[in-house]
């Protein structure tokens, strides 16, 4: 059975990299704005990844909420 430390770890490295997908999507992006065919179509790609990078962010900040009401509770 995982201890709920291990799940907090597991779930950060998760989040973590999830950014950093996002992050590298956007830079993609940005090297190659001629791969989409309008500016809205540019706008769009880069807004839906920086949406998922910030999404991940936030887990990343309620997982440290989890852990420090955690820690709190076992002192």
């Amino acid at each position: 059975m995982l201890n709920p430390q291990q799940i907090l770890k597991t779930m950060r490295n998760y989040y973590e990299a999830d950014v950093k997908k996002h992050a590298l999507a956007v830079e993609v992006i940005i090297s190659n704005p001629m791969a989409f065919h309008d500016n809205d179509a540019f706008y769009e790609a880069m807004e839906a990844q920086l949406k998922l990078l910030m999404e991940s962010k936030d887990y990343l900040e309620g997982l440290d909420i989890v852990r420090i009401e955690m820690e709190t509770r076992d002192v």
